[in-house]
């Protein structure tokens, strides 16, 4: 290393230097600027690191590259082979995107890399073996969901309702036949465009209803309308055709636009149209009113007023085609509170009912009453109150209603079977009445008295088997509806859910047959510890075998009969509690 001389030393070599000077000129040596010292010592890291991460990038992009192609192709063999749905792929695409992103830039550590890209295989061979069950919930979920909007529309008088039965059925026999991702995914794809069709029904059904009551005005009128007869004929072809969801939506747009074209096509009827439209116009503010909505009431009557006036000043072709614009635009503007509406009506009428009933004997419908599985709660989501006080859009409404529409059907079901002399071994006409309403007259359904603690089973409307059973006590309460079966499970171990100590709770307890019938661990199950089973063991009562009380919200079946049950229910049959 280079050191420094002493001063002396210094000064007299500065001297001969400077005496020299003239011949350092002439000589014409290369004037070299000294760097600073921090510039040269980072210029020396970069191009150590750049000759580092060159030597050391080789092997390591290599294996990042084995890594990234494996993820690849195991990415395609989920997609293509298996039937993952993207939803349940894209949070990993997204991650390998983030980690290539970088891919060959300044500092890229490929090591990483690579070690990044072996965890996202790892994470999917993880969903590829749990993507059967997990979509096997979520179609099961849809399923139940099909159902809801699928009664409600039925139980609005809807003839279309049969051809969307035939495709729930199939949909729930495949659903029972499905192994594989790929069979569930297919099934709940087919099963969501379905509920979004029959979602979709209601408005186009208004505008048809509004198509035929402008035709017969028309035609009470002596006007000619051939042209507008066979539009109509066609829109319902395509309305009882049971259409996809877009069809209905476009259906709509199309009624208006051929009610227009029939003002413009005969003048003459424009003042026929135009009063038509107003009176259905005010039967809507009527309902509403009905429903309790008077504050949409009000500024929709006083947007009626406006189009009354409108409409009597109207002379000429383009004021009554301004007038039928503003009046479809303002019908439509009336879907969400009519649903609205229509929800928190019937949700009133279901308290009443309940409260009737408790007010005879509290224990009468103490499920329905139920806060966690009955009416429910603000907040408690998946109960009609909790789903109506949460929905905001038309759709969450007529869930939400159709929710309600359900339960008062098997409350009014329970009221009705109360005094009912029949066996238990022999069908009942509330069970068959049930089944008729809800279109299951065809195939296996199981159906669950909870005030007689006896499950019957139907296969083509025919009774086949019956079982005494043992539903939720009142603290812990069974929930009535109208469910399907999600899954079974055959020796396996139920846990309690409650905090050891509570009156709730229980050790853990083996299981050998369950078929799960609602979200939440609600189970058709043997109960072989049991002894009672029937009348009453709902209730507190001496058991010597087991709790002195009901179920903790499972159906509880003697262990034979429960098998039998379990290898003849398949999943997505109905299992109507009420």
């Amino acid at each position: 290393m280079w050191q420094r001389h002493s001063s002396t030393s210094s000064t007299a070599d500065d001297a001969r230097n400077s005496a020299r000077g003239a011949d350092v000129t002439r000589s014409a040596r290369p004037l070299v600027r000294r760097l600073p010292a921090f510039f040269v010592l980072a210029t020396g890291l970069v191009l150590l690191s750049m000759l580092l991460a060159s030597c050391a990038s080789s092997g390591d992009q290599a294996a990042a590259q084995q890594s990234k192609s494996k993820l690849d192709h195991e990415l395609t063999h989920a997609h293509n082979d298996l039937g993952i749905p993207n939803s349940l792929l894209q949070p990993i695409e997204s991650q390998e995107q983030k980690i290539a992103s970088g891919a060959g830039g300044f500092n890229y550590n490929y090591q990483d890399a690579a070690t990044n890209y072996n965890l996202l295989y790892n994470q999917l061979i993880g969903i590829e073996q749990t993507a059967p069950q997990v979509l096997q919930q979520q179609t099961g979920k849809d399923i139940q969901a099909f159902s809801k909007i699928l009664n409600q529309r039925r139980s609005q008088g809807f003839s279309e309702a049969n051809v969307y039965q035939a495709r729930f059925d199939q949909a729930s026999a495949d659903f029972g036949n499905a192994k594989t991702a790929k069979d569930f995914a297919t099934i709940d794809a087919l099963v969501q465009a379905q509920t979004a069709a029959l979602n979709a029904l209601w408005p186009a059904y208004q505008r048809l209803q509004d198509f035929k009551a402008v035709l017969q005005a028309v035609h009470n009128s002596g006007i000619n309308s051939a042209l507008a007869q066979y539009n109509y004929n066609q829109d319902l072809a395509a309305f009882d055709a049971a259409s996809p969801p877009k069809r209905y939506q476009a259906l709509v747009g199309v009624i208006d636009g051929q009610i227009n074209q029939l003002m413009a096509d005969q003048t003459e009827t424009m003042p026929y149209i135009g009063s038509t439209l107003l009176d259905a116009f005010q039967a809507r503010i009527n309902l509403l009113h009905t429903y309790g909505e008077n504050a949409a009431a009000k500024q929709f009557q006083q947007e009626h007023d406006g189009d009354a006036t409108l409409l009597a000043n109207a002379r000429t072709l383009a004021d009554y085609l301004t007038f039928s614009q503003t009046i479809n635009q303002q019908t439509n503007d009336m879907t969400l509170p009519l649903v609205r509406g229509k929800a928190n009506y019937d949700l009133n009428q279901l308290k009443a009912l309940i409260n009737t009933v408790q007010a005879q004997n509290p224990l009468n419908a103490y499920e329905y009453a139920s806060s966690n599985v009955g009416i429910g709660a603000p907040g408690n989501i998946g109960s009609p109150i909790g789903d109506t006080l949460a929905a905001s859009t038309v759709q969450e409404f007529e869930n939400a209603d159709a929710e309600t529409t359900i339960m008062m059907t098997n409350l009014r079901a329970l009221v009705d079977n109360l005094n009912d002399p029949t066996p238990p071994w022999e069908p009942h006409a509330t069970d068959l009445s049930l089944m008729q309403q809800y279109g299951l007259m065809q195939g296996s359904v199981v159906v669950v008295s909870l005030r007689e603690q006896t499950a019957r089973l139907y296969t083509n409307g025919k009774l086949v088997y019956w079982s005494y059973v043992t539903t939720g006590r009142p603290e812990a309460p069974s929930p009535p509806f109208l469910w399907y079966a999600i899954d079974h499970e055959y020796h396996t171990e139920f846990k309690s859910g409650d905090p050891k100590g509570s009156a709730l709770w229980y050790a853990p307890t083996p299981i050998n047959y369950g078929v799960r019938y609602a979200p939440g661990g609600f189970f058709l199950h043997d109960a072989w510890w049991r002894y009672k089973f029937g009348p009453g063991s709902n209730l507190p009562h001496w058991d010597p075998l087991a709790f002195s009380g009901g179920s903790h919200g499972c159906v509880n079946f003697p262990e034979d009969n429960m098998a039998y049950v379990y290898y003849h229910v398949a999943d997505g049959e109905p299992i109507i509690l009420y």
